[in-house]
């Protein structure tokens, strides 16, 4: 099972909608992935940016892996 961890917010700051969603899809669609993949989150953009990935997917294959929820990358 994937570690999946997201950046941007201190664990008492509220987080946007967005961000939440992001979270509940990519434990889903990912959780299958062996390794560990960290996002942070860029509220300018209001999309993450992969800083670590240590699967055997590159960013093209997480991209088809998540489908239409890859817009929620830069």
């Amino acid at each position: 099972m994937a570690e999946l961890s997201f950046r941007g917010f201190l664990p008492t700051e509220e987080k946007p909608e967005r961000f939440e969603q992001f979270r509940i899809i990519a434990s889903e669609k990912l959780s299958d992935l062996e390794g560990k993949l960290t996002f942070s989150y860029i509220e300018n953009y209001q999309q993450f940016d992969i800083l670590e990935n240590t699967t055997t997917k590159d960013e093209s294959e997480l991209r088809k892996i998540l489908g239409e929820d890859s817009n929620y990358l830069i």
